[in-house]
């Protein structure tokens, strides 16, 4: 999970046991843990470090339990802050926004042989944008080891309810 190239990067697997059974777990293995701290809504699952570990770009891990089937499906996705994943989308977004209005903008005037500083507006967009991938690869990478704390503990809560079954 922490070499992938997602910004952010998902958790998959299957298990025969029940969403419950998960779940319980979870709520023992948080109640113990001084490493990871976590909240349980129905069989949703945030995990997230301690305050005092807490930097900027400590991630989150979010999962969802859900029985399909004959199988309990748990699906995770892993993140930064939601603040932090906001403000990388609006920086994402004006980005965007610059390459398509300033672009369009530029190119007509450059094609109707206008003279206009806006044809700047490409170049300048592409790299706003790789400098924002970038910054959040660097911070993806800042976060990789406590992100590798939060799956460990999941698949730990998952091993130790498969044990129990």
């Amino acid at each position: 999970m922490s070499r992938s190239t997602q910004i952010r990067p998902k958790y998959r697997i299957t298990t025969e046991l029940s969403p419950n059974m998960i779940v319980d777990e979870v709520k023992l293995l948080l109640d113990k843990s001084d490493k990871v701290d976590g909240r349980i809504v129905d069989n949703n699952v945030y995990l997230k470090l301690p305050v005092e570990e807490l930097h900027y770009w400590s991630p989150e891990f979010q999962v969802k339990i859900k029985k399909e089937d004959k199988v309990t499906s748990i699906r995770g996705i892993a993140g930064p802050n939601p603040k932090v994943w906001a403000t990388f989308m609006v920086f994402y977004g004006l980005a965007i926004m610059l390459l398509i209005f300033g672009g369009s903008l530029g190119i007509s005037q450059w094609m109707l042989d206008i003279e206009s500083i806006w044809i700047w507006s490409v170049p300048v967009s592409i790299i706003l944008y790789a400098i924002i991938f970038v910054a959040a690869k660097y911070g993806q990478r800042l976060g990789a080891d406590q992100l590798i704390r939060l799956r460990d503990f999941l698949d730990k809560a998952i091993e130790s309810a498969e044990k129990k079954h």
